[in-house]
């Protein structure tokens, strides 16, 4: 029976650390609230997403980074 329980426990907590909450977005990009909100909205809470979106952000300017967050924004504008 130990052996289903951990098997179990082992299954719901797998993942669990793939996902930011708020807070810890906002502390690990050390972003301003507003900021964090607004990206941690657009791109979701998943730690690959976001570690992409900031990427493109700290790489990109103007309407690019706006594009990468998924802002529509249309090519050449």
């Amino acid at each position: 029976m130990t052996k289903n329980f951990t098997h179990d426990k082992k299954r719901l907590l797998h993942g669990w650390d793939a996902v930011y909450d708020l807070e810890e977005f906002i502390l690990a990009y050390h972003l301003a609230p507003l900021a964090a909100r607004d990206i941690f909205a657009k791109v979701g809470p998943r730690r690959l997403d976001l570690a992409n979106a900031m990427d493109a952000r700290s790489t990109a300017t103007g309407d690019e980074a706006k594009r990468a967050l998924g802002q529509n924004i249309p090519p050449g504008a």
